[in-house]
């Protein structure tokens, strides 16, 4: 069971989640006529529509970000003196779930379904607060239950993500960011929470991997979820490569753990129906 330091404030965990769902309810309130904004690169013309819900994902994306500071302060184990940015390794999260809840609403935007989302969207926001909250002690003191949890929200909201863009008819210069900006976040968050710390440049490097299976995922003919499960399986299995590596493992202890979540993905993916 949770003990009361395990939670943030209550106070502050409604009121910034409470903020920030309330900024996605309003998309199905208030409209105004998508912005067409176009430039070129390398010759090739790049057009993007900027809509209210656009808008939407990155305020609340701001407010993730602001709002997991602000539950950070009252913690009681939170380090003192320390500057702005020190903990924000913890944002890296709540932003990734304002994106994903983001273009999953967009991509049901009027639907049935739209309302369904939400509420799940609201319990993910909630959990995910709770489990950053509870890794802000010193690496020796932190909760493996929510490190473990974390890890594997992280890795959910990038299947979730792909799953909703394949489901989209995006083309793939947008397609692409998006796969790729999410999968560095979620890669890199659980790598410093596996290693207890940043590794950009790895990654980034694997982010670059997945982005090049983004590009060949759009030509075949595999449905979402099929696309969606080997990516996040791929994912997975190239941090956990990466966690071997920089912890000096040996032969099956470096490549048992990806080798068999990466099969599992694949075989789940291909009996899909």
């Amino acid at each position: 069971m949770l003990n009361k330091q395990s939670l943030p404030e209550i106070n502050r965990l409604s009121i910034v989640s409470a903020a920030i769902m309330l900024a996605f309810a309003l998309t199905q309130i208030v409209s105004f006529p998508a912005q067409r904004i176009s430039f070129t690169i390398f010759g090739i013309l790049i057009a993007i529509l900027v809509d209210f819900s656009t808008i939407t994902t990155i305020f609340t994306a701001i407010l993730a970000a602001a709002g997991m500071d602000w539950l950070i302060q009252s913690h009681p184990e939170k380090e003192k003196d320390t500057s702005f940015l020190s903990y924000s390794r913890h944002w890296v999260v709540p932003i990734l779930t304002t994106f994903v809840i983001g273009v999953v609403l967009n991509s049901f935007a009027g639907g049935a379904y739209w309302w369904v989302i939400y509420g799940l969207g609201s319990v993910l926001l909630v959990a995910v607060f709770i489990a950053e909250y509870n890794v802000v002690p010193p690496d020796e003191n932190k909760l493996p239950l929510a490190v473990v949890g974390l890890t594997g929200l992280s890795f959910a909201l990038y299947f979730l993500l792909s799953v909703a863009v394949f489901s989209s008819n995006l083309r793939l210069f947008i397609r692409l960011p998006l796969l790729g900006i999410g999968a560095l976040m979620a890669i890199s968050r659980s790598l410093q929470l596996r290693l207890g710390r940043w590794l950009p440049l790895w990654a980034l490097i694997n982010s670059l991997a997945l982005s090049q299976i983004v590009v060949g995922f759009h030509y075949l003919p595999l449905s979402p979820i099929q696309s969606g499960l080997i990516l996040v399986g791929t994912a997975y299995s190239l941090t956990s490569l990466v966690t071997g590596i920089k912890e000096s493992r040996k032969k099956w202890g470096l490549w048992g753990e990806p080798a068999a979540m990466l099969i599992l993905m694949i075989f789940v993916s291909l009996i899909w129906r």
